[in-house]
């Protein structure tokens, strides 16, 4: 009976260890994701700046002042890595939940459409009849003396 315990530890535990490998239920294609690239070499400049700020300064300027030109030097460093680093771009990479197309309609836009005065769009139709007479974007009581006159 132990060993039926172990057979179904040892399945759980051995399927899909690495990328790519047929396991007999599916393929494990995600393992997981790498660190950034950079990180050593940005942490391997930081080293060599702080190092080299501690070796020439010496003890003629105060721990403080170290530590500031450091902490600057270290800005600086991050700013060059993160500028030259290669991002994700494109689709709607970073847009907060994804982001919508259209813009969300504010309450005062919303009331002014309520309650403002209505647009209405006329057929093809109904424009040929306003532009008989009168205003051309609305159909007005000159545009039926014109129809009438017609027929």
């Amino acid at each position: 009976m132990a060993s039926k315990y172990y057979r179904g530890f040892q399945k759980l535990f051995t399927f899909g260890k690495s990328a790519g490998e047929n396991t007999g239920k599916s393929i494990n294609t995600i393992v997981g994701v790498p660190p950034a690239k950079n990180l050593k070499k940005r942490f391997d400049t930081k080293a060599d700046i702080n190092k080299s700020v501690d070796k020439s300064a010496g003890s003629l300027v105060s721990n403080q002042k170290k530590s500031e030109i450091k902490n600057k030097a270290s800005k600086d460093i991050s700013r060059i890595y993160d500028k030259y680093e290669k991002k994700a771009d494109g689709g709607r990479i970073g847009k907060r939940f994804g982001g919508d197309t259209m813009k969300k309609k504010t309450n005062i836009q919303k009331i002014k459409e309520t309650f403002g005065p209505k647009k209405k769009n006329l057929s093809p139709k109904q424009m040929k009849i306003a532009k008989l007479a009168g205003n051309p974007n609305k159909i007005d009581g000159a545009d039926f003396k014109k129809l009438r006159g017609r027929g």
